[in-house]
């Protein structure tokens, strides 16, 4: 009878301390935790906490947003908060001087669109000065578009350049400065065409590089014996 005893408690000891004997007591502590009101308040925390840091953040972009863009939260986007673009009185302002050039009917989306161009009335103006007076909003956009400064045409100008629009979008396209024209011009080779000019750059010329043919060859190699040795060394 005593060894029955035993071997009963002995029994009901290894079950409490048996792996699923601690499963049933941790479920029991789980199940008792989650009828826990406290704890089921702590488990919300976290959501509420991340809930209120993104009001927080959404209502700090609001606040940096500019006065003249409104913000909607079906269209916004990065750039219309960081970037708010240009006001209305700007575009006002830029619209009068259009208008006192001849250029008339330009709503502000149509002045905001010529401006992310990079088209000014201040370039435009600078280059009708230029003794482009006829230029219409087409040919600045084109011009705008390939890079073509007032500084750039006003340079080749001085360099004794007469040029059309078409011709001052080539050389930009082309990778052709004012200042490798000059450079050009400083080694001898004065009134360059245009296509040669493109030509030039196009296969990659370099000052350098005729420097060093008129040290081999003389001073009087010709642009196109410069052009061969170009073409045949790439």
């Amino acid at each position: 009878m005593i060894d029955s005893n035993n071997r009963i408690r002995n029994q009901l000891r290894d079950s409490a301390d048996s792996p699923s004997s601690q499963l049933d007591v941790n479920d029991d502590r789980n199940h008792n935790e989650l009828d826990d009101p406290l704890f089921r308040r702590r488990k919300k925390r976290p959501f509420r906490n991340f809930l209120l840091i993104g009001l927080i953040a959404f209502s700090g972009l609001y606040f940096f947003n500019t006065s003249e863009s409104v913000l909607n939260p079906f269209t916004w986007s990065t750039g219309s908060v960081f970037s708010p673009g240009p006001s209305d009185d700007l575009l006002t302002r830029m619209n009068n001087r259009l208008v006192e050039m001849g250029y008339v009917g330009y709503t502000h989306d149509d002045l905001r669109e010529l401006r992310s161009e990079g088209l000014t009335a201040t370039y435009i103006s600078n280059i009708r000065a230029l003794g482009y007076n006829d230029l219409s909003m087409d040919d600045a956009r084109k011009l705008a578009k390939a890079g073509a400064s007032s500084a750039f045409v006003a340079m080749m100008i001085e360099l004794g350049y007469t040029l059309s629009v078409d011709e001052l979008v080539m050389l930009r396209d082309a990778g052709v400065t004012a200042h490798f024209t000059s450079n050009m011009q400083d080694l001898g080779y004065t009134d360059i065409p245009v296509e040669q000019l493109i030509r030039l750059r196009r296969i990659g010329v370099t000052p350098a590089l005729v420097r060093r043919l008129q040290g081999e060859r003389g001073q009087d190699v010709g642009l196109e014996e410069i052009i061969r040795y170009r073409i045949s060394n790439q």
